[in-house]
């Protein structure tokens, strides 16, 4: 019985026609590289918005600092794709394969600038939560996604890596994207004081804030456990050691950056704790598409994890949890059955084709 995931067949299949060229693993590095310098100049751009009176104009340093990453990035990738044109033959198959979207994501993101502007100019600078909702904010998110996926599809591309260093361009791109998602969803974040400090008065301002804040750690969640399953389907053992780490502590370093609270602070060791947790998890366990009880129990446990060092670092500097134990208590369980959940779309036990074979056979 087959039990592995097929790799991603659209892209393997442009690597076997030999219409594309492969990338290298330095190319790998240099986006990604260009890609982190990029994802700071948004979260530099997101600060000043977050801790410094209303801007009233689109002309800041911030926003210079984060068009001229993504101006940056955009010239690097094409000075790579016009390099390539003479051997390649063409602008289309100069492009690395696993980068197609990239060239897509560049022109999405330069067309959604410009209309950024124009919106700016007809309805003035967004603040808080509706700067994350602007029609013009999505389109440069759903861009910058788009560039940032390529050393990840470039890794897949070429298929079992030679050694574990070379996935972490890969592991990096996961990260940065799981980062970009979660800057524009912080309206719903992780790293905050739910539950902590006075019990509101109100009982419907209570029960408001704590349906606010189970949301958040479900919503977290999903997307959390559901880019690291990703990887673990893809690569399995053969991740580097301390992805994990990285992507769960990295994304909540800068996160943090986003408020002024103490709290996003001092709750850090408890998420990158939780990282080196789930580095170990990977390793005793070994999950991956053909050890399917093991991959189950890898999702259950990670956020299972994570939440609990995220209560426990509460309980450690002696916060005051006005949540009953019933919330905080089951909040662990409950996310470590959407991870549970969520494996099920990862990794099934049969897949469609073989299903398809056994009943016409």
């Amino acid at each position: 019985m087959a039990t592995g995931v097929a790799p991603e067949r659209g892209v393997a299949s442009e690597r076997s026609s030999g219409l594309t060229r492969t990338s290298s693993v330095t190319f790998d590095w240099l986006m990604t590289g260009l890609s982190l310098l990029f994802l700071l100049g948004l979260f530099i751009d997101g600060w000043a918005h977050n801790h410094l009176e209303r801007l009233e104009t689109f002309f800041t340093p911030w926003h210079a600092l984060f068009y001229g990453s993504y101006l940056l990035l955009a010239l690097v990738f094409a000075g790579y794709v016009y390099a390539g044109v003479r051997t390649a033959g063409s602008w289309r198959r100069a492009i690395p394969a696993g980068y197609e979207w990239s060239a897509i994501g560049l022109a999405l993101f330069a067309v959604s600038g410009f209309g950024d502007m124009l919106w700016h100019l007809a309805f003035g600078i967004e603040v808080d939560t509706e700067a994350l909702l602007s029609p013009t904010h999505l389109g440069l998110a759903t861009g910058m996604a788009l560039l940032f996926a390529g050393p990840v599809r470039a890794a897949i591309v070429r298929g079992a890596p030679e050694s574990a260093a070379a996935l972490w361009p890969a592991v990096l791109s996961l990260t940065i994207m799981l980062t970009g998602l979660t800057f524009m969803t912080q309206f719903a974040p992780a790293l905050v004081d739910w539950g902590v400090g006075a019990r509101p008065s109100s009982g419907d301002l209570m029960e408001l804030r704590l349906d606010r804040a189970v949301v958040s750690q479900l919503w977290i969640t999903a997307v959390m456990i559901g880019v690291i399953l990703f990887a673990v389907r893809q690569w399995g053992a053969r991740l580097p050691v301390g992805s994990l780490t990285v992507m769960i502590g990295l994304n909540a370093v800068l996160m943090s950056t986003q408020s002024g609270r103490d709290y996003y602070f001092a709750m850090l060791p408890a998420a990158i704790a939780a990282g080196v947790v789930a580095d170990g998890l990977l390793l005793w366990l070994r999950p991956s598409a053909q050890r399917i009880a093991q991959f189950r129990w890898f999702a259950f446990l990670v956020p299972f994890v994570y939440w609990s060092a995220h209560y426990l670092d509460d309980l450690v500097r002696g916060e005051h949890i006005w949540w009953k134990i019933h919330v905080w208590a089951g909040i662990p369980v409950i996310t470590g059955l959407i991870g549970l959940l969520l494996s099920f779309f990862a990794v099934t036990a049969k897949q469609p084709e073989d299903i398809a074979a056994s009943t016409s056979g």
